[in-house]
């Protein structure tokens, strides 16, 4: 898929800001974000793979916040 910011901001808003998509976004949330990154006795590396997708959330969030305000 090709596409300026603007484009993917607007893609990803218009998904999650459907009924659907909001309640899929905060399980999402829920799930990954609220969750503890690491936890004693975890396998190194364990840490980087849950910010890994921390951050695939954190993006979607972000994306929708700049589509809302307009902020390019």
């Amino acid at each position: 898929m090709t596409g300026d910011g603007k484009d993917i901001d607007a893609l990803i808003a218009s998904v999650f800001k459907s009924k659907d998509g909001k309640k899929l976004l905060s399980y999402l949330d829920e799930r990954f974000i609220r969750q503890a990154v690491c936890n004693p006795g975890q396998v190194d590396g364990q840490g980087y793979f849950r910010e890994g997708q921390n951050s695939v959330i954190r993006y979607f969030q972000s994306c929708i916040k700049r589509q809302e305000k307009g902020d390019y």
